[in-house]
Parts: C-alpha cells; structure tokens; sequence
C-alpha cells in the first residue's frame, strides 16, 4: 500500500507547505505575473507545475538513487544551481525594466527551471525518498505515479497563488523607481533564498 493513501494529510500538507513557501519559482511566477499579465502567468504557473512532478517522478524512479551513487555529484548539482540563482538575482538587482531578467516567461522556460532550481530538486529527492513505497523485485511505478499526479496538480494552486499576486500588483508599478525598486527586492528575496539553501546543505 503506497505512502501516500496511508498518510495523505501529511503528504497534502507537506507539498502545500513545500511549494507555497517563497523560493527561486515563485519569485520568478511573481515576476511573470506582474510584467506579462494574466494569461503568461497562468502557463508559467502550469509549466513550473508540470517540470516539478515530471522532475518528482524520475527521481520516484530511481533519478535519486542514482544521484547518490556518484561521489559529489549531488552537490556539484547544488552549486551550479545556486550560482546560476546568485547571477539571475545580480540581473534582476540591476535591471531597469520588468520582465527582462525572468527565465520563465513560457510553459517551457518554466518547465525546466525546475533543473536550475536547488529548492526543487530538494523537494523532488525528499518527496521521492519520503512518500514512495520500494517495489519487490522492480520499479515502484504505481507508488511513483500517484505521487507525481499529486504534488502537481497540489502545486497548481501555489502556483497561481504567486503568479496572481504579480498580476495584482501590476497597477501598482507605473513608475521607473518603482519599477527599480520591485527588481531589487525581488533580487534580495532571491539571494535570502540562495543563501537559506546553501546553509541548509
């Protein structure tokens, strides 16, 4: 019997805290949101969405276990995502204009940001270490399977969440300073997330 039917309120909980949490994707999805509008952020949100529970569900099947077989490689993985987050935090700090600095300003952008994305990655290798239960013999693809379609479609609803709150605030930005000034929180928001990663490996 898989973990999730035996524990699903704190499968539910974990992924609703997991991904409603600030961090490098809903930065970016607020980004969308407030320089692109509604329908932009609604396919980013889907993309970030559908990249997580895709990226769940190799690591679900055997992506994890492989990772840890190869001495450093984790944390070779780690490093480039969190120095690839440091230079989008410093473009998006010195940006004058919205929008510029995004990397997920499409389904598809968004869909792979996941492998860019420390914290997703952690999430993936924890949910997968966490909720799926070990096959006898061979791969634990019913397990695996009901756990992606649930941290997707439960990250839906976070998703939108920070996408909306972008296109809220829309009205609110109509000058260069602020303007200027939503980039370098954004940045600061995304270099407390860097640096809340790194302390936490």
């Amino acid at each position: 019997m898989s973990h999730l039917i035996v524990t699903p309120g704190a499968f539910v909980l974990y992924v609703i805290v997991a991904t409603i949490t600030p961090g490098p994707n809903n930065v970016m999805l607020m980004t969308v949101g407030l320089t692109k509008g509604h329908g932009p952020a609604v396919r980013a949100g889907l993309g970030v969405s559908t990249g997580w529970g895709f990226q769940v569900l190799l690591c679900c099947l055997g992506l994890g276990t492989a990772i840890g077989y190869v001495p450093g490689l984790n944390t070779g993985i780690e490093i480039l995502g969190l120095a690839y987050l440091l230079w989008l935090a410093w473009k998006l700090w010195h940006a004058d204009a919205l929008g510029g600095s995004a990397p997920m300003l499409s389904f598809t952008g968004a869909f792979f940001f996941q492998w860019v994305n420390p914290k997703a990655l952690s999430m993936s290798l924890t949910t997968a270490g966490l909720f799926v239960v070990p096959a006898t013999g061979g791969i634990p693809l019913s397990s695996a399977l009901a756990v992606t379609v649930g941290c997707t479609l439960l990250c839906i609803p976070s998703t939108a969440t920070w996408a909306l709150l972008g296109v809220f605030l829309q009205r609110h930005l109509a000058s260069k300073t602020s303007v200027r000034t939503f980039n370098q929180v954004a940045a600061a928001s995304l270099l407390a997330t860097v640096i809340w990663l790194g302390m936490s490996h």
